[in-house]
């Protein structure tokens, strides 16, 4: 019952009239500073907000017409697109809609009705049929609005119920769908992994997966599509609702098999509960990417200390140490003498996390023990000792072995992908969505 008033940094105003209309106040108003507040001194802080000050009293006490504010943008028709021959007429609408962020920045297929209507003989919901509500903006994800972003990346009718699967399960990444981690200046982007017969049907590469190319012509159509619904029923737009400071090419989001054929354990999917034989897709929300090489370990030891060496990277410091992953994509190079050597995949993860430690001194470095705001109250203790005395203290990078995934993916050669992640996967059957 108070007014109230949002300071916007200017990169933000974008974000801030797409977030406004898509969680439903479209009358909003805010006042817009320079800069972000986050690194900013006392003395730099006040220097940013002294010149909106008279607006923001303005803001506070002007009457309100509540409804004058436009509640979206209107959309003129697009439906149809000319040319002197069909190429021309696609290259047309190529530059409307990319002109208008509907796509990856790539050529779009043209998503036509009778390619939407293939398209929808895929699955056995009906067109009308809900999925879920799609994050960031939570637009309404119906089984036809995916079928037309996933013609439009060129998806085939057998992709769909992975698709929509796939959609299903960002949907329950967390308690918000996900908003918040998609909406960061961090570069947080999903991942897709199938996991069961489907796999092999649809031909989806487990070998040298993340990479482009004819083998992985599935896994990039796949991901495509899904990536177009995120932008589309999403409203995960770029300088929108997707506020990432730099970016990464994760955003070119991929969908991968786990290489279950060359596993010496059982795969992910069965380790969620499904039976080998259902095919599942999982959703994976990844903060980084680094390639992990060992140069000659063949002891199981050796091969996961190195892993366990490498799951360091990416640690955002004891703050968020309680919501913190890693995922591995462990080569069957590495995975193969693991198993052989007698690891089980859970001794595997709790080797790893036994032996991927940072000092308290770099862990601190991320934020600061004097920020009041992020740091717990049970870290406190650390403010009495110095820089030397934290460096020489160190715990797991992770809290659990349970917050490691382990996933065997790739083709000959010892080198992991180890990608911070989290919240945890979540995944999902494809086979309920299949005719």
């Amino acid at each position: 019952g108070k007014p109230a008033v949002p300071i916007i940094s200017g990169r933000f105003e974008g974000d801030a009239i797409a977030s406004s209309r898509a969680f439903g106040m479209p009358d909003l108003r805010f006042v817009v500073v320079p800069r972000i507040y986050r690194n900013l001194s006392p003395e730099e802080s006040i220097r940013n907000t002294e010149p909106a000050f008279e607006e923001l009293v303005q803001m506070l006490t002007m009457e309100v017409d509540v409804g004058a504010a436009s509640s979206g943008e209107l959309i003129e028709d697009v439906d149809r697109f000319e040319g002197e021959d069909r190429f021309e007429a696609v290259l047309r609408m190529n530059e409307d809609y990319l002109r208008r962020d509907w796509g990856d920045g790539f050529p779009l297929m043209p998503p036509t009705r009778s390619i939407v209507d293939e398209l929808l003989d895929g699955t056995n919901l009906s067109p009308d049929h809900v999925v879920c509500d799609m994050p960031p903006g939570f637009g309404i994800a119906t089984v036809e609005k995916i079928a037309i972003n996933a013609a439009a990346a060129g998806a085939r009718p057998e992709h769909m119920p992975v698709i929509i699967a796939a959609v299903q399960a960002l949907h329950k990444v967390s308690a918000d769908g996900g908003k918040s981690l998609l909406m960061s200046t961090s570069p947080q982007a999903p991942l897709l992994i199938v996991n069961g017969p489907v796999a092999r049907e649809l031909d989806l590469n487990a070998g040298s997966a993340l990479g482009p190319g004819f083998d992985n012509r599935v896994n990039i159509t796949i991901g495509r599509a899904f990536s177009m619904c995120l932008r589309n029923i999403g409203q995960w737009y770029p300088n929108k609702m997707d506020m990432d400071t730099i970016g990464t090419t994760r955003k070119f989001i991929m969908c991968i098999a786990e290489n279950e054929a060359m596993s010496p354990w059982d795969p992910f999917h069965v380790d969620k509960g499904f039976k080998p034989e259902e095919s599942t897709v999982s959703v994976f929300i990844t903060n980084g990417e680094l390639d992990v090489q060992d140069q000659g370990n063949v002891t199981a030891e050796g091969l996961l200390k190195t892993v366990a060496y490498g799951a360091t990277f990416g640690t955002r410091g004891l703050w968020n140490r309680h919501g913190e992953e890693r995922l591995i994509l462990l080569p069957p190079d590495v995975a193969a003498p693991v198993g052989a050597q007698g690891f089980t995949k859970r001794g595997a993860k709790e080797f790893i996390h036994m032996h991927a430690n940072a000092s308290l001194g770099k862990m601190t470095q991320y934020v600061p023990l004097e920020n009041e705001a992020r740091v717990a109250a049970h870290w406190k203790w650390m403010k009495g000792l110095s820089e030397k005395e934290l460096l020489e203290i160190t715990v797991p990078v992770l809290e659990s072995a349970d917050r490691y995934d382990i996933l065997v993916v790739g083709a000959d050669r010892a080198k992991t992908a180890v990608m911070p992640s989290g919240p945890s996967a979540i995944t999902v059957g494809i086979d309920q969505f299949r005719p």
